[in-house]
């Protein structure tokens, strides 16, 4: 599913160099490997808040440090409230921990969920990554999330070089193995109060029908909507597309490393992109681009699901 755990010789961008981000950024996620694992995370998260005083910060963890963990947000949320925290998830305990590989991290996840709840963290969530392995269970890590009282996200395991450090995980039959317990949560979703659930449900659709993710293809905003920056400051279109765009330590600001040259050689890359991606942060990216194909699709199919069939 993941490599980058077995990276070790990372040069890390020095915490003054995010402070050359653009001031614009609205979210901000910010994940690893683990992220709290960096000793200066603190210090990063300020040289952003410096550019970005309003975003939105989302922490991507494998909830295993919980001290840790809390210990940083408690130190974060004392200079920028609005944040988010994605904890990691594969399937109820036995399944998470033989993918994980590491004894005792399902009760570490959900005790630093339960932990960040009691700190008065709200925008909580777990983020589970669709495999063979776990497919299963995705309707009973939905129904914890719930339990809980946090949000739940879910999407496949990607193919990165640059993000994820592998390039052999293997597609497979989500439409067979999966597909009953995600219409079963979409639906949940769709009859929700919630407009972040209905899009969520969008998200899901777009895992079970690989047409509608070669729809908008042709519109990912890619390199235009967001980047991706990598530990040592190389900024990418996305955390799939391998072609660095430069890099943060060798400019002043962004506008030094964003140029008309840069910005044109990004189009093209993207418009060229051939890769099967329908990750969250791209999907989130083409609703708000093109907000009446993804609104159309939840007013059909959240009448549908409160009649009773799958959308």
């Amino acid at each position: 599913m993941c490599n980058i755990w077995q990276t070790n010789d990372v040069d890390e961008l020095k915490p003054e160099h995010y402070a050359k981000l653009p001031g614009s950024l609205k979210t901000i996620n910010i994940t690893g490997g683990e992220p709290f694992l960096r000793n200066d995370l603190v210090e990063v998260v300020k040289a952003i808040h410096s550019r970005a005083p309003q975003s939105r910060m989302v922490f991507s963890t494998n909830g295993m440090e919980t001290e840790q963990i809390t210990s940083a947000v408690h130190e974060i949320i004392g200079f920028h409230k609005n944040i988010g925290i994605g904890v990691s998830i594969d399937g109820m305990e036995d399944t998470h921990e033989k993918i994980r590989g590491v004894p005792g991290i399902f009760k570490c996840a959900t005790r630093t969920i339960s932990n960040l709840k009691q700190m008065g963290i709200t925008d909580l969530r777990i983020g589970m990554t669709l495999l063979p392995e776990n497919s299963g269970d995705a309707m009973k890590v939905f129904e914890m999330s719930r339990e809980l009282g946090v949000e739940f996200t879910t999407t496949f395991a990607h193919n990165s070089e640059i993000y994820f450090k592998k390039k052999t995980n293997k597609s497979f039959d989500i439409e067979g193995s999966a597909s009953p317990e995600l219409y079963s949560i979409m639906r949940k979703q769709l009859v929700s109060r919630s407009p972040k659930n209905w899009l969520r449900a969008y998200h899901i659709q777009g895992i079970l029908d690989p047409s509608l993710r070669m729809t908008f293809r042709s519109h990912c905003e890619a390199g235009r909507r967001y980047v991706f920056v990598d530990p040592k400051g190389n900024v990418y279109p996305c955390m799939v597309l391998d072609s660095a765009l430069g890099n943060l330590a060798d400019v002043k600001n962004w506008d030094e490393l964003i140029t008309p040259d840069v910005v044109a050689k990004t189009r093209r890359l993207v418009q060229g992109c051939k890769e099967d991606c329908w990750m969250v942060c791209n999907t989130r990216s083409l609703i708000l681009a093109h907000p009446f194909k993804a609104g159309a699709w939840v007013a059909r199919n959240k009448v549908r699901s409160h009649l009773g069939p799958s959308p």
